[in-house]
């Protein structure tokens, strides 16, 4: 084992709004047996500046890619990583200062090469639980199927294993991470999956796009994957990487299920209001 026990790999491309607010969150953690590895596709906005003012209280290494393709930059942070376990997150993502201490507990006493936390909306997007809880146990359940699905970038995988398996597939257009999953079946290893300690999902993309294209994009791929039995090695639909793409106005924007439920909400007030006055 090496002094390190997690090396967190975060790959960016134009997150200087999103990034600070991860690396708060690892700033905060209660193990402090880590340390931080951000690879970046060149960004044209601040996120090297952002990321570098944080080397003062992290263990953090920043490096830039040629490659702006998030399989890649993990693989090329994986390279990087010194530590006993690699736990990849998306720059977006969200955990609370107990997550590495909870992960850690969970990887010690089951013994494993692969783990995935659950993942769950933040708390002002709570409207979506119902549906995060789906999908965490679907995605449990897919372990059983042919095909495996993964939860999102949130991945924790032995550093030797990752590197015996040859990384992240860089050939892919998207699923890379389900597909990961897949290949580590074939060598025998099961994933883990840790309920206890979640990791917070962004829902950026569906603010942007609205929930009708975001799910059917979804669908798509996972259509692909499924029936057809097929890796997504080609672009099918357009899917903009990099948080250059999300602004206040459109992350500000409702979704459909958002309106829904402020629609019921105004209609149980109103009952109420014609009720007992």
């Amino acid at each position: 084992m090496s002094d390190i026990f997690f090396s967190v790999i975060i790959p960016t491309l134009n997150e200087e709004l999103f990034l600070p607010k991860l690396l708060d969150d690892l700033k905060k953690q209660k193990e402090t047996n880590f340390e931080v590895i951000i690879v970046d596709g060149y960004s044209l906005d601040n996120t090297k500046k952002v990321a570098l003012k944080y080397k003062k209280c992290l263990r953090l290494s920043f490096f830039e890619s040629n490659k702006k393709n998030v399989a890649s930059q993990r693989n090329f942070g994986a390279s990087k990583a010194k530590g006993d376990y690699l736990l990849f997150l998306d720059a977006d993502s969200r955990i609370k200062s107990t997550f590495l201490t909870k992960v850690k507990k969970f990887i010690l006493k089951n013994k494993g090469l692969l783990f995935v936390p659950y993942v769950v909306p933040s708390k002002k997007d709570k409207i979506y639980k119902p549906l995060f809880d789906l999908a965490n146990n679907l995605v449990e359940f897919s372990q059983k199927l042919p095909k495996k699905f993964s939860l999102g970038g949130s991945i924790i995988i032995e550093r030797n294993f990752f590197h015996l398996m040859g990384g992240f597939n860089e050939e892919l257009f998207m699923s890379e991470d389900h597909e990961l999953i897949g290949r580590a079946f074939n060598y025998g290893v099961q994933t883990k999956f840790i309920k206890n300690s979640p990791v917070v999902f962004s829902l950026r993309r569906i603010k942007k796009e609205g929930e009708v294209k975001f799910f059917y994009k979804y669908f798509l791929a996972t259509f692909r994957r499924l029936i057809l039995n097929e890796e997504v090695t080609k672009k099918i639909f357009d899917y903009e990487m990099g948080g250059q793409v999300y602004t206040k106005s459109n992350l500000d924007k409702k979704t459909t299920s958002e309106y829904i439920n402020s629609y019921f909400l105004k209609i149980k007030k109103l009952l109420r209001k014609f009720l007992f006055s």
